[in-house]
């Protein structure tokens, strides 16, 4: 059987002159995702809100099988 490489992995951190303005792009883009979806959520709160539910999905308890 082959061994297998064993890699390394070597991290550093670089000061760039944009990260401050990088970083404010994430999170303003953070924020719209954000918004986006609470208006999506609301959306779909109101269109089920006004909704009838169905009466098949009450059923009542039987002792007989459903076969």
């Amino acid at each position: 059987m082959k061994t297998r490489k064993k890699w390394k992995v070597y991290r550093c951190t670089t000061q760039r002159d944009d990260g401050q303005r990088r970083w404010d792009e994430a999170y303003q883009f953070l924020l719209q995702c954000m918004i986006e979806k609470e208006a999506r959520e609301e959306e779909q709160e109101e269109r089920n809100g006004s909704c009838t539910i169905c009466p098949c999905l009450n059923h009542t308890a039987t002792t007989g099988s459903d076969h």
